[in-house]
Order: C-alpha cells, then structure tokens, then sequence
C-alpha cells in the first residue's frame, strides 16, 4: 500500500473561548464545550515509519455544540460553531531508523449565540505542536506529543492564557486490520488568563480520548467514541474567588469512509452522560482529510 493510503492524521485540538455561562466564576468556555482532543477519527495515530519524502496534509474539523442542560447550575442556552484548520507535515531524520515526526499548525474560527440574542465571532487561538513515534510492533504505534495554545486569536473568543499540552497517543491494529482502537492520555498545563482586565490561575486537566473501530468497507467504518475529562479548580487572583473544578464523560456513535485514496471523512454524534460543573455535550463532529 502507498505511504498516503496509510497515512492518517492526528487532531489535537482543542479551541480557547471565553462566555459567562455559570453565575459564579469559571473555567474558560473551552472546558464547558469540548474535551481536549475529543475531535480524534479512526486511524488517527496510525502514523507511517521509514518513508522516503516528507508528507503534506490538510485538515478541517467542524463541531456544532447545542448547549440546553448542565450537569450543575442552570445556564443560557447556547449554540457553538467551531471550524479549526490544520497544515501537518510529516518527516524523518537521517540516522533514526523506524522513527517518525511531525509538525503541525492551526488555525480557525469560531462562532457562538446565546439565548439572550448575543453573538460571538471571530478567529480562535491559534495552535501548533510536535509529535515523535515509533512502531513497537507493527500493528502498535505509540506518539509522544507537545502542544502550544498562544493567546492571540479574536479579542471575545481568545482565552488569553499560554498552556500547553503532553500527551502520550496509540493507534492498535487487531484482526489484520479490522478492529482500530486509537486512544491517548494527556494532562495540560493552563497558564494564567489575563480577561476584563481580571487576573485568574485556570486550573489544569486530565483527559483521555478513545476510538474503536469496525473496518467493513472504505465507505462502512461503524465506530464508537468515548471522551473524558477531570479539571482542577482555579481562582481568581484579585479576589480569591474560586473557580470550580469540573468531570465529564460523553459517548459517541458514528462512521468513517475513505472518499478517495488521498481524501478522508469522519462524522459522529456525541453526547454527555455524566459530569459536574459543566454544561451536558450535545455535539455534531466532521472530519476531513486531504494528503498531497
């Protein structure tokens, strides 16, 4: 099989806005909509070794997020649009044999409307990380990855915090092929948010992402997802005013199909079924994948 038919790529994103959502003080609104990472597909870590020439890719991913219930207090109906775009090039490097890395980029857009007729909009954080793998076996592959979040995207949606993300990601191969399991475990680190002229210690968070897949056909790639998270508190450095921790956990249910040797598609439907302190996932995922 060609390098590019193997060839799938990693998303690791997730997008910094900020909204008042709970009365009292809290996370950024990243931590109230998506779980880190919770935009992976099928085949996500199934990354190549020993390739002759570097490769290009280009992502989109798209999450519609319809906010109606909290697992804690009560806050506005709110509708999210979140667009991120990604250049991901991967290469080797002369003398280490069955290594792998990659650099990545991203940028993107975000939309928000909330039940009380306010709009948001405008370009979100922008991204950008590095990622080293091997193949211990040939049917495992195991990344190490390091994630920046710069605080330099629209005003309203900026998170205005520096953080940063590792995270350890596997893709396992079972039955030649025909079960895909892509999971990964990370802990980001969240700098301190500079907001409305307010000074708050974000607190971090632990986070897990799973995919298991049955390869029927490039077109029928039934899948299940599962995304959780557990965040730490922070707090308000002027006032000492806490800001609560949170736990989620969503499930998902979709399908991936490969359009073309060179162009992916993914979509699934996620859903909150537990947390604390956060409004209940209520998302539409799509993922395309072009390599040229």
């Amino acid at each position: 099989m060609a390098v590019r038919n193997k060839v799938l790529f990693l998303f690791l994103v997730t997008a910094f806005l900020l909204v008042g959502s709970f009365s009292k003080v809290t996370q950024s609104f990243a931590a109230d909509a998506i779980i880190p990472y919770s935009n992976i597909g099928t085949n996500e870590y199934n990354l190549p070794v020993n390739f002759d020439e570097p490769i290009n890719l280009l992502a989109s991913y798209n999450v519609w997020q319809n906010t109606t219930e909290n697992f804690g207090p009560d806050g506005d109906d709110t509708s999210i649009l979140l667009n991120v775009n990604k250049f991901v090039r991967l290469f080797t490097i002369d003398g280490l044999d069955n290594v792998g890395f990659l650099w990545e980029a991203v940028l993107g857009y975000g939309g928000i409307g909330v039940e009380d007729g306010t709009n948001l909009n405008g370009m979100i954080d922008p991204q950008t990380g590095m990622v080293a793998w091997i193949k211990p076996i040939p049917s495992w592959t195991a990344c190490l990855e390091y994630w920046l979040y710069l605080p330099f995207g629209s005003n309203e949606l900026s998170d205005n915090a520096l953080s940063h993300a590792v995270t350890w990601l596997n893709n396992h191969q079972f039955f030649d092929g025909k079960l895909v399991v892509d999971w990964d475990l990370g802990y980001k680190i969240r700098g301190d948010q500079r907001k409305g002229g307010e000074r708050n210690e974000l607190g971090n968070s632990l986070f897990t992402n799973w995919v298991i897949t049955y390869k029927h056909n490039p077109w029928i790639n039934p899948n299940i997802h599962i995304d959780a998270e557990t965040g730490g508190h922070g707090k308000n450095k002027e006032t000492g005013e806490t800001i609560d921790s949170y736990d989620r956990l969503q499930l998902g249910i979709g399908n991936s199909m490969k359009i073309t040797d060179r162009l992916l598609f993914d979509f699934w439907y996620s859903y909150g079924v537990a947390g604390r302190n956060v409004p209940r996932t209520n998302a539409v995922y799509t993922r395309f994948v072009w390599n040229f």
